[in-house]
């Protein structure tokens, strides 16, 4: 239980949204996510200092593993493989900017997920796909 909290809670302090038409300062985007959760957690000064070092250990650690895993692919692919793979990243974040631009869309308008995780006028079937009301 306590390896999921601190998980949870890494994965919330470090978790970063794609927003297109806004600058994105990571940096002070974690800061922000970090002190939102140590105001609602209600940390001591001492739980900070230690879950600001267990964050920065995790995200250090995050980075090395990515950065070995990228090399190793990159040992196995051809160079047309490669060139592939480095476009299909692009589109991956093409379409982070473009859900990026919806959700700041649908802020800007007012609209808020429902319990059911669809947005406004949509419905969600049982297995999670959107179907409208009609």
């Amino acid at each position: 239980m306590k390896h999921a909290l601190i998980a949870g809670l890494s994965l919330f302090a470090l978790s970063g949204t794609a927003l297109a038409d806004r600058p994105v300062d990571r940096q002070a985007m974690m800061e922000q996510r970090f002190s939102h959760m140590a105001e609602r957690l209600e940390l001591t000064d001492n739980q900070r200092e230690a879950l600001r070092d267990i964050f920065t250990e995790q995200h250090q650690a995050m980075q090395q593993v990515r950065a070995e895993t990228d090399s190793k692919v990159s040992s196995v692919l051809t160079a047309e493989q490669k060139d592939t793979m480095t476009a299909m990243r692009e589109e991956r974040r093409e379409r982070w900017a473009e859900r990026g631009e919806r959700r700041a869309d649908r802020e800007a308008r007012g609209e808020r997920r429902g319990r059911d995780g669809a947005y406004g006028g949509e419905k969600r079937g049982k297995r999670g796909e959107r179907r409208s009301n009609g």
